[in-house]
């Protein structure tokens, strides 16, 4: 095959190491990488791009001749589609990771070149190809497999077992193709009864501001950042899970972190909470002394058995969700159920029950099935501990700082504090 050679930098280019413009018309995207447009997704060869330039020196690199082994696709056409066309529809695949595979399916298969001219990866177990490397997107789904193998030595339980072993997989829309048609395919060859991915649920890309992340650019937040923030770490995962881009890309901001933050985990979630156990925490009379009170005849009672029926439709419509891979729809329902105990109290507030009825949400075993009965949710003479907010709010001081501090890339930020 032709590959890329900078002979400035002599040696040939990885991937990584090349940038020119998208072929595929109507992208018009001058940052493409020499393997994959991250703006339309399509997967490339570094000498598909126009106008390439070495990122090392900035320097043209020439074309030159290299041997190189190839995943023969085409010979795996009918196997792959068989598994395809059955497991998208059993395991619900998300409809972006079907559009994807399809897309790559009406193309046609094309044999797909496994191997590199670099000195670091994993090294090609043949005295031709000794001085190569494989592509990191054949080896790394490999890494899958052999993880699990240092874990424990009855990996084959796991992957070799696809009578009784369901594999997900979770991964932005750009990974695609790695994972429904390359992986399977390599497994699908060796003729052995491999565990193949089931569902596979894709996220479209999540936008930073008026930007993209890019770890290669270092924009946006990433781990460290957001470890920095003192922000604790469920708020950022209710906030990137309510956010979660699953059918069209979805945009990171400050003020709707801030937004969904104070108005939904702290005054819905945070609020229900606090609310519930301040109430058992005071004294006897106004309250039950932080002791969980028994609810003798609460499924008679007609606001809680309205909130039982209520709260038990939310929990089956959770848990198929949660099935679906439907994270989203899932976190959404959960803080649904917030939002009815939440209404359960005030009614009841309003009509002074609260002590009189003896109501509360308690269960002796805790097992879903009694989501009709949310009185028994935590057993009766349990002390509770000193009832605290969960979360404090993020005020528009801090949010205007964090979208300074985080502004630019690592680079830009780097600098000014120098």
């Amino acid at each position: 095959m032709q590959q890329l050679y900078c002979e400035s930098c002599q040696r040939f280019l990885a991937d990584r190491f090349v940038v020119g413009s998208c072929p595929t018309e109507g992208c018009y995207n001058d940052f493409a990488r020499g393997d994959q447009c991250e703006k339309c997704g399509k997967l490339l060869n570094s000498t598909d791009l126009v106008d390439p330039k070495c990122k090392v020196c900035g320097v043209t690199p020439c074309v030159r001749d290299t041997d190189h082994l190839f995943l023969e696709l085409p010979q795996l056409r009918e196997k792959l589609e068989k598994y395809i066309d059955e497991t998208s529809v059993a395991g619900s695949w998300s409809q972006n990771a079907i559009h994807i595979t399809d897309s790559w399916l009406k193309e046609g298969l094309k044999p797909r070149c496994i191997t590199r001219d670099l000195k670091w990866g994993v090294p090609v177990p043949h005295e031709k190809y000794k001085d190569k490397v494989f592509y990191v997107w054949f080896d790394a789904p490999i890494g899958y497999i052999s993880i699990t193998a240092c874990y424990t030595p009855e990996w084959e339980k796991w992957w070799k077992n696809p009578e009784n072993v369901e594999l997900y997989q979770f991964m932005g829309k750009d990974n695609v193709p790695f994972h429904t048609v390359m992986f399977p395919s390599a497994l699908l060859g060796t003729g052995e009864n491999w565990t193949l991915m089931k569902t596979i649920s894709v996220t479209e890309y999540l936008k930073y501001e008026s930007g993209k992340f890019s770890k290669t650019r270092g924009i946006g937040v990433f781990g460290n950042d957001a470890k920095a923030t003192n922000i604790p770490a469920d708020v950022w995962r209710y906030y990137l899970l309510s956010n979660r881009p699953e059918a069209s890309d979805a945009v990171f901001t400050w003020t709707d972190l801030q937004a969904k933050f104070n108005n939904e985990l702290i005054n819905n979630l945070g609020n229900f909470v606090n609310r519930v156990l301040s109430f058992i925490a005071k004294p006897e009379g106004a309250g039950y002394s932080s002791i969980i009170p028994d609810a003798p005849n609460a499924d008679s009672h007609p606001l809680s058995q309205s909130l039982a029926e209520t709260v038990g439709k939310l929990v089956e419509q959770y848990i198929d969700a949660m099935d679906k891979v439907k994270l989203k729809q899932g976190l959404k329902i959960a803080m649904a159920i917030s939002s009815e105990g939440n209404a359960y109290l005030q009614v009841l507030q309003q009509l002074n029950l609260c002590t009189k009825a003896q109501i509360s949400f308690c269960d002796e075993k805790r097992e879903i099935a009694k989501a009709n009965r949310t009185w028994d949710l935590v057993p009766a003479n349990h002390k509770i501990g000193k009832p605290v907010p969960l979360f404090k709010a993020l005020d528009n001081d801090a949010v205007a700082r964090f979208r300074e501090v985080f502004a630019g890339s690592q680079a830009e930020r780097n600098a000014r504090v120098s």
